[in-house]
């Protein structure tokens, strides 16, 4: 299973962590994050643990967990999402030791992001 290739939740937190501390001195993207840089990660680190196979932490549906619902009013373009990739793709290769775990991940949230961009862009769209 991914989270455990991954290194469990040490290593999805220290993942974050770093992710975050670049996101949040990060002129493109930081406009698109609330302030509150703490419940961010908090957030963050649930989304992954479950999107990697990892403990539930939620036992049912729960709209934090729903991507469309949090970010579809974001004024998020293609370039936001680059960069989006760019900065986790980093943080990836900086925290996680087994290649072939860090590539998958990737590939699950460069996924995850085009999805979030094609919501905005409905969404302002529409």
């Amino acid at each position: 299973m991914l989270y455990e290739e991954l290194g469990k939740r040490q290593a999805i937190e220290q993942l974050v962590k770093r992710f975050y501390e670049q996101v949040y001195a990060d002129e493109l993207l930081l406009s698109l994050f609330p302030t509150d840089r703490q419940r961010v990660e908090q957030a963050q680190i649930v989304f992954l643990i479950q999107l990697t196979g990892g403990p539930k932490q939620y036992e049912q549906y729960d709209e934090r967990m729903n991507l469309a619902m949090i970010h579809r009013l974001l004024p998020i373009e293609q370039a936001h999402a680059e960069r989006w990739i760019e900065l986790m793709t980093l943080a990836v290769a900086e925290t996680i030791s087994n290649p072939e775990a860090a590539a998958r991940l990737i590939e699950r949230l460069r996924i995850g992001a085009l999805n979030v961009l094609r919501i905005c862009d409905a969404h302002r769209d529409g």
